[in-house]
């Protein structure tokens, strides 16, 4: 049987087994595959209200797709980025209302947090290195927090590309928002990182000029939001998020 012929099989089977299970780890003839449900994609009214009124670029809203529309999204991304010599994780079948990737290794919270990889700033500063070729490419990420990047054979890979947006919107202002998820994936789970020489990493692998100024002039336009949070009886009500933008904030002003 054509080994392709058999990863099908497998993955009808899995398919089967887990009907509601969107992403399901596949272990066939040796290897590691993962199966990716087709899902629907989109912001809520709310989300395009706060757009609309702030323009912040942490609020643009994602394209609501159907769940085919998200999949054939996705899954052509990832083949043109590989085709262009990205590390992005191999699309090995695409169906109706799935599609089934190669493994790209751990993700690089994974790496981390379980010491496949130190915490320091040659391990952080790839991950910086690998969004700015992403970007000089022409291309954005979309969800670009550390989850959605993986290590394997000593290269970060890039994954989970089903966010879609309006062709209206500048890819600046998509880079401008990868980088900052980038940065505050890592400030929520408090990485121990020094932000001026990442980002610094980023400019020169992205050719982003704009980098520091436009996350520095970002992080003083929500000064009156950061007085705000810094209030005692406010901070006891922030969640997790909000106190990691804060302090966020607080380390791009000084930039």
């Amino acid at each position: 049987m054509p080994e392709s012929e058999s990863l099908h099989r497998s993955v009808q089977k899995a398919l089967q087994a887990q009907p509601k299970r969107e992403v399901i780890p596949l272990d066939h003839a040796g290897g590691r595959y993962w199966i990716k449900r087709a899902r629907s994609t989109g912001s809520n009214l709310l989300h395009h209200a706060a757009w609309k009124l702030t323009r912040l670029p942490l609020l643009v809203p994602v394209l609501r797709q159907s769940p085919s529309e998200a999949l054939r999204h996705e899954s052509s991304k990832l083949r043109r980025l590989r085709s262009t010599g990205l590390p992005v994780p191999e699309v090995l079948e695409c169906g109706d209302d799935y599609f089934v990737l190669e493994d790209a290794g751990p993700s690089m919270h994974h790496a981390l947090h379980e010491g496949i990889l130190p915490k320091n700033e040659e391990s952080y500063g790839q991950i910086f290195d690998a969004l700015g070729r992403l970007h000089r490419s022409g291309e954005y990420h979309g969800g670009s927090q550390l989850r959605n990047f993986t290590w394997e054979n000593s290269t970060v890979h890039y994954i989970d590309f089903e966010e879609n947006f309006a062709p209206s919107i500048p890819l600046d202002t998509l880079q401008f928002r990868d980088l900052f998820l980038l940065l505050f994936s890592l400030a929520k789970d408090r990485h121990p990182i020094e932000y001026a020489p990442m980002i610094a990493r980023y400019r020169e692998q992205s050719g982003n000029d704009w980098a520091e100024d436009r996350l520095r002039e970002f992080a003083r336009s929500l000064t009156p939001l950061e007085r705000l949070a810094a209030f005692p009886p406010a901070w006891k009500l922030l969640d997790k998020d909000s106190k990691a933008t804060y302090r966020l904030i607080q380390e791009l002003k000084k930039l």
